[in-house]
């Protein structure tokens, strides 16, 4: 259900980018690693990998992880949503 927010911008197939990079087996990938997606640079000066840590914060607020991300997304304030979204993500692989 929480992915209803993310799929407007983000596809769960491999190589498939729309506005946001695919989230295909986005949990313990390089940042800035989907092929063919124009990154803004801004993620990866903060973190090298996606971990679900790294994840949980980017998802609390997109802007304040990550200043200069194009991600447009104000965030998921409540932690449960965090966590059933990343383990969802970690299901795509």
């Amino acid at each position: 259900r929480v992915f209803g927010k993310c799929k407007s911008c983000h596809s769960l197939e491999d190589g498939k980018n729309g506005a946001g990079p695919s989230l295909y087996a986005v949990v313990d990938r390089a940042v800035e690693a989907s092929a063919g997606f124009n990154y803004s640079g801004a993620l990866s000066s903060v973190v090298d990998a996606w971990s679900a840590e790294a994840l949980n914060a980017f998802l609390e607020n997109p802007k304040g992880y990550a200043p200069g991300t194009s991600m447009g997304f104000k965030g998921l304030a409540k932690v449960e949503d965090r966590a059933n979204l990343i383990a969802y993500l970690d299901t795509i692989k």
